[in-house]
């Protein structure tokens, strides 16, 4: 990287947190947000298997209350209960290569998306391989259907699909058959994003993209697929990104999107208005090291108000975020919203 581009990543992750005051969350109606996110501990590593290595995936699995992390240099997944004990972990090269994300639903079915991007891999609560999970859609009208390359997949509390084909540069809603439902619509202007980097939904069936290469950064769809919101830049500015490459919305509908190289993560109303901001650097020495601060952060889960969980790819951590009742000198008169 030339050192003007690294210079510049060092100011960005050292630019002040302009975080928005708060009033009436759970609707979204007042377009503040009304908490404070402050780091609390870390995890470091399995139980019995060794430090993490390379954590870029982590899900969380609100029935049993768990944690999962993909831990891809090490080839394994570690499970966690949500105060961060270990629970257990399974993997190792001869089941699994380089884990990149993991799924998981409430009867202990475990997904692995793997190196082989074109299925999942399926374990059972034992970590027990029980085959993999394809995804196949018809390109083009008519045509026969076609398997998915994943970029990135989630799925929503109905078992419906959402999946993004990293060599298309398209993103299909299926059913829990694997039916296509419809094709979420590209960038206006354009055929089909540069590069889906994650793919996310909210209670209310919101659908957000993030596009790692292509702009605007993140497309916002509402629950029948109907673009409602596109914003994000690659250019300066706290309210644009330099390589968003996850997000996922909370339990109130705000919008956490991860920048890897700005190492932050920053929240949004869906209609794409910034709110607030945490993780950065604090100080050229520390460099995402200290508490709070992220290094390479590569996903995020949400628990139900409940903690926020941050894997850093380098940082070789997931760190843990509380989420505190913003003061009330803190908080500002909420502007006018321009659009939902």
């Amino acid at each position: 990287m030339p050192a003007s581009a690294s210079s510049l990543l060092v100011v960005l992750a050292l630019l002040a947190q302009d975080a928005a005051p708060p009033k009436g969350a759970k609707a979204l109606a007042a377009e503040v947000y009304p908490w404070e996110v402050v780091p609390q501990d870390a995890l470091w590593g399995h139980l019995t298997d060794g430090n993490f290595r390379e954590p870029i995936g982590v899900f969380f699995e609100p029935t049993a209350k768990e944690l999962y992390v993909a831990d891809s240099k090490n080839s394994r997944v570690g499970i966690f209960d949500v105060e961060g004990t270990p629970v257990f972990s399974f993997g190792g090269a001869a089941v699994l290569l380089e884990p990149k994300s993991v799924l998981a639903s409430q009867d202990g079915t475990i997904l692995v998306l793997d190196a082989d991007r074109s299925k999942l891999r399926r374990f059972n609560y034992r970590g027990e391989p029980e085959g993999f999970v394809e995804f196949r859609v018809s390109a083009k009208e008519g045509e026969a259907p076609r398997l998915v390359t994943l970029s990135a997949v989630t799925r929503d509390t109905k078992g419906r699909w959402y999946v993004a084909d990293r060599e298309l540069g398209r993103a299909w809603i299926l059913d829990a058959e694997g039916k296509t439902v419809l094709e979420l619509e590209p960038p206006i202007g354009k055929e089909h994003f540069e590069s889906i980097s994650d793919i996310a939904v909210s209670r209310d069936g919101l659908v957000a993209i993030s596009d790692q290469r292509g702009e605007p950064v993140v497309h916002v769809y509402d629950a029948n697929g109907k673009m409602i919101a596109a914003f994000g830049e690659h250019d300066i500015g706290l309210d644009n990104f330099t390589a968003a490459i996850a997000l996922e919305f909370d339990e109130n509908g705000f919008l956490f999107i991860v920048d890897l190289l700005r190492h932050d993560v920053k929240v949004f109303m869906p209609a794409g208005k910034m709110l607030s901001r945490f993780g950065g650097w604090f100080t050229p020495e520390t460099r995402g090291h200290a508490p709070g601060e992220l290094l390479y952060p590569t996903d995020i889960a949400i628990a139900p108000d409940g903690p926020i969980w941050v894997a850093e790819r380098y940082g070789q951590r997931v760190q843990v975020f509380l989420r505190k009742p913003l003061a009330e000198r803190q908080r500002r008169a909420p502007q006018t919203p321009v659009n939902r």
